[in-house]
């Protein structure tokens, strides 16, 4: 059943979840909605994009960097051998 609140596309594809946050705010945040002449979800929208883009810029280019050199055993010459212990 749909209810009768009218919702703007974003991007065509949107997930509709619940979050807590404090009271002081959830009210900076409705000033700021209504000063910008948008809605409260736009701004949460801008700001998880600014916050998820800090992420991505942090991480880019180094996807697995966190990953090397964290097998400390194991035989070293694995990566030239690798046909020969799939047979």
């Amino acid at each position: 059943m749909l209810d009768n609140i009218q919702h703007t596309t974003y991007n065509g594809k949107m997930i509709r979840t619940q979050v807590y946050i404090p009271d002081d705010l959830y009210s900076q945040a409705q000033l700021a909605a209504q000063v910008r002449g948008v809605n409260f979800s736009t701004i949460l929208r801008r700001g998880l994009e600014k916050e998820v883009g800090k992420v991505k810029k942090t991480k880019k280019g180094r996807l697995f960097g966190n990953l090397a050199g964290a097998l400390k055993y194991g035989p070293k010459d694995l990566s030239t051998r690798v046909n020969d212990i799939y047979k």
